[in-house]
């Protein structure tokens, strides 16, 4: 298998957060590593998980720290595991079952994504020693654990308006923002390449009905994800934080009299043309934030999932305390 199936085959299994595992044939004995209630975790399903991170480890990890990390690795791993077990085995008792029909939709819009045929993915999956039965339970069970995280965890937390608020005040504003002017970017080609206009001034005009939306308050990032077509769109046109020496005169002229929030002009470069948005500047003087109104959605957002992964690590505290593990060095 060459190197590029390998890669493309990581990515959409990744995409759907879960590892692939094989199950263990029923004609071999496996040294079993843990013990969580009534299920078992192999020491083959633990090579499977660990494989990506121990090949990553042996790239970036100095030679004489190679040992402790991988041990610290496959120990962190065997306890994701436990955790995973434990979670669909409160998924299979609260019944968050998961339907044929949500599998064939889930690996249909996974193959989409990838464009890749299904013949191609059971060839992909064969030659890891898997076959499609295999995929669809890990993935069934994947489904299974995300339903019940989001009726019992992620369903039940509420993120008011007056603690946005508060972090705003207390804690956004209090932060010194990355030097220089951090930029939001939306473009739009013309040039043929991936361009959704054919002239030059179709792309203007497209650009301009977009920045209008943004004026009227609808969210930079998430218009961006959906319409810019430059690289930047998969992070929401999010650029960072530029300095001004190391901007072009014309660039340092667009952003001259912006003010954080506010959207410049739409100007043209090579092959298409592009709108920013000023997020926070800061040049050496007193740092300058955008409005409440501009990063509310993005606060809610942080705020969310910090309550999320807090709630998720109590509540994980509680079924391993409750539940019956046994890790077998």
């Amino acid at each position: 298998m060459s190197c590029h199936s390998q890669r493309l085959i990581a990515v959409l299994l990744c995409a759907h957060l879960f590892l692939l595992a094989p199950l263990a044939s029923a004609a071999t004995i496996e040294r079993i590593v843990a013990i969580v209630n009534t299920d078992v975790i192999t020491q083959s399903e633990l090579e499977q998980e660990v494989a990506r991170t121990v090949n990553a480890l042996r790239k970036n990890t100095p030679p004489t720290e190679l040992a402790d990390k991988m041990t610290e690795a496959r120990k962190k791993t065997v306890q994701n595991m436990i955790d995973d077990r434990l979670l669909s085995q409160k998924a299979k008792e609260l019944k968050y079952d998961t339907s044929t029909a949500e599998l064939d939709e889930s690996i249909t819009s996974m193959l989409a994504e990838g464009k890749m045929t299904r013949e191609r993915f059971k060839e992909e999956l064969a030659a890891q020693g898997l076959t499609e039965e295999d995929y669809r339970l890990r993935l069934s069970e994947q489904i299974s654990r995300s339903k019940l995280i989001n009726f019992q965890i992620r369903s039940k937390i509420v993120i008011g308006e007056e603690r946005s608020k508060k972090y705003y005040l207390d804690v956004y504003t209090k932060e010194t923002p990355p030097k220089g002017y951090h930029l939001l970017q939306m473009g739009f080609r013309w040039d043929g390449n991936g361009a959704s206009s054919t002239t030059q001034e179709e792309a203007h005009q497209r650009a301009e009905r977009i920045r209008k939306l943004v004026q009227n308050g609808q969210d930079f990032r998430e218009l961006a994800r959906s319409f810019s077509e430059l690289p930047s769109a998969k992070d929401g046109g999010d650029l960072g934080a530029i300095l001004l020496s190391d901007m072009a005169p014309d660039m340092r002229e667009l952003l001259n009299d912006l003010s954080p929030g506010q959207v410049s002009r739409v100007v043209d470069s090579s092959g298409s043309v592009q709108f920013f948005q000023v997020l926070t500047i800061n040049n050496d003087a007193t740092p300058q934030y955008p409005p409440y109104e501009l990063v509310s959605g993005a606060i809610h957002d942080q705020l969310f999932q910090d309550e999320l992964k807090s709630r998720l690590e109590n509540w994980m505290k509680e079924l391993r305390e409750q539940a019956m593990i046994k890790e077998i060095g």
